[in-house]
């Protein structure tokens, strides 16, 4: 056992933060701390590196009580990286990466390993090129990365992040939850790592196991599938959710997450049937599905990650088996949704032989009066893949019809038409 810590109490003043929160952690495991903001998520990480000592309880580290052990023995062990951390002077990035060898060194004195530890660590945080940089020269992502960095060379047995991917652009946070995931999988000597982490879809895709904290107490600990519930978000964050699947890696998906009082009761005004497929209609009904308006979605094959997100959200969906072309009685109950709807919205899909019918019961609906809303401007040209037909199509709808360059441009527009809609018996007669 790598960490133990049993019934920890612990604050900043006579309220604690954390209530008997008792666990353990094992090397070789990513472990994320979620929920949400003052659950306890930094609180707890500050107590097992040492920086607070709990009220009551006791913390183990391989075996050794946590606050018997010097400082200097738990900077030899324990890699703590901060969510953020002021310099009043003007460090290199090499000079504040090599801080992270000093619990290593003798008497303070640097070694060739040293140094190359730290290129290493500022290679795999992708900002070797600016090792001679001063640290107040950096961007709010740039110095982040300089904090892993430094972590990463103290090379400790339990690392600890929090919010480790905060200030990152998208890149670097995927960047980083890989590295981290990778460094906990290593066969010689994999550390334990243990990350506060905000974003949900993040912890799911590369923790090996959550630990769901909710007023300082643990409501939930196991695996991604265990802990990310419907119930546990509910109670946890109160929030309502919606919980998938990711089509390529098959971890849970948090498809829609939104306070309880937003989405009780939202009135039904406008029903929108949405044309997608490949995954270009996930945000849009995730957001109208937020709203509280009634969506139907189709025709999909199974599988597909619309089909998937669409199913998961418990929106109606005409969908056939996966890899074949849509059957006739598919196509009819397509139809009905299609002639149901007070309006027809269009992501920015591709069409081509398995999926041109939507767009002909699209042109159907058109012209029998529904109300179409494009969801994005992309050159119908490069989403035709049948010779010209669809393009054609989608320019004889697009005569009349309104095209929204961002999904939210669109569910805005949708959003208002609704609360107009809302007071006239015929929601129809406000879209048209």
């Amino acid at each position: 056992m790598l960490l133990q810590a049993d019934n920890i109490t612990a604050g900043y003043g006579i309220r604690p933060v954390l209530q008997n929160v008792s666990l353990q952690i094992d090397s070789g495991e990513f472990v994320g701390l979620i929920g949400s903001n003052g659950s306890g998520k930094s609180t707890l990480l500050r107590v097992l590196s040492g920086f607070i000592q709990p009220q009551s309880g006791k913390v183990t580290l391989l075996g050794s009580s946590l606050q018997q052990l010097s400082p200097m023995e738990r900077a030899r062990k324990i890699s703590f990286v901060p969510q953020k951390e002021s310099t009043d002077f003007d460090f290199t990035v090499m000079d504040l990466t090599l801080m992270g060898r000093h619990p290593h060194t003798h008497k303070g004195r640097l070694k060739t390993e040293d140094f190359s530890i730290a290129r290493q660590s500022l290679a795999s945080t992708d900002i070797l090129p600016l090792a001679d940089r001063t640290v107040g020269t950096l961007s709010g992502g740039e110095h982040r990365r300089v904090l892993l960095a430094r972590g990463l060379a103290q090379q400790g047995q339990l690392m600890l992040l929090d919010e480790p991917t905060a200030h990152l652009d998208l890149s670097h946070q995927a960047e980083l939850m890989e590295l981290l995931s990778r460094i906990s999988r290593q066969k010689r000597n994999p550390p334990g790592v243990v990350a506060a982490l905000h974003d949900l879809n993040q912890a799911a895709e590369y923790c090996t196991r959550l630990i769901l904290l909710n007023s300082g107490r643990i409501v939930a600990d196991g695996t991604p599938d265990q802990v990310l519930t419907e119930q546990n978000l509910l109670s946890a964050c109160c929030a309502e959710a919606r919980i998938g699947r990711n089509p390529v890696t098959g971890k849970p998906m948090i498809l829609t997450l939104s306070p309880v009082s937003e989405t009780a009761n939202r009135p039904e005004a406008v029903k929108v049937h949405l044309v997608c497929g490949g995954g270009s209609g996930i945000s849009i009904m995730s957001r109208m599905s937020h709203e509280g308006f009634h969506v139907s979605v189709g025709a999909l094959n199974r599988l597909d990650s619309d089909e998937v997100a669409a199913t998961a959200l418990g929106l109606e969906v005409s969908v056939d088996e996966p890899f074949c072309a849509i059957s006739e009685s598919v196509v009819n109950q397509t139809r009905k949704l299609m002639k149901s709807a007070d309006l027809i919205v269009v992501a920015d899909v591709p069409f081509g032989a398995g999926n041109l019918i939507n767009l002909k019961l699209v042109d159907e609906a058109a012209r029998n009066g529904t109300p179409v809303l494009f969801a994005g401007n992309s050159n119908p040209d490069d989403r035709d893949f049948v010779a010209g037909e669809a393009a054609a199509i989608l320019r004889r709808l697009s005569t009349g019809n309104v095209s929204f360059s961002s999904p939210e441009e669109l569910l805005t527009s949708i959003k208002n038409l609704s609360d107009s809609a809302a007071s006239h018996s015929n929601p129809a007669s406000v879209l048209q």
